[in-house]
């Protein structure tokens, strides 16, 4: 499963989408539907006119790290969720993805997310 959801504040004013709540069952890992719905959502945000796809992981999840930068995204923040994982030294990452320029003339974020 995977999510999606329009960023309400984007930073700089840019069409931003979240990618959110990625999920395969352990069964089904390896056969390339991680990548499949990654494509998806970038696909989507294209064509619904986004500059830039988001997300959020930790450094406990290495394999999804190396995933995600395989497939273009850029590493653009570490911070914590909390005091208390600041305290544990687990830190999250934010990645983002640039779009090349939509190819719709809409305007970002119409129809907001699926």
């Amino acid at each position: 499963m995977v999510g999606a959801l329009r960023v309400q504040e984007p930073t700089l004013g840019k069409g931003q989408l979240e990618l959110l709540h990625l999920c395969v069952a352990l069964e089904h890992r390896g056969q390339g539907i991680v990548k499949a719905l990654v494509r998806t959502v970038l696909q989507f945000a294209r064509d619904q006119g986004y500059s830039e796809v988001v997300l959020s992981t930790s450094i406990l999840q290495p394999s999804a790290l190396t995933l995600y930068q395989s497939m273009g995204f850029q590493k653009t923040q570490q911070f914590f969720f909390s005091m208390s994982l600041r305290l544990m030294a687990v830190s999250s990452i934010r990645l983002t993805y640039l779009l090349p320029s939509a190819q719709v003339s809409q305007g970002p974020g119409q129809g907001g997310g699926f």
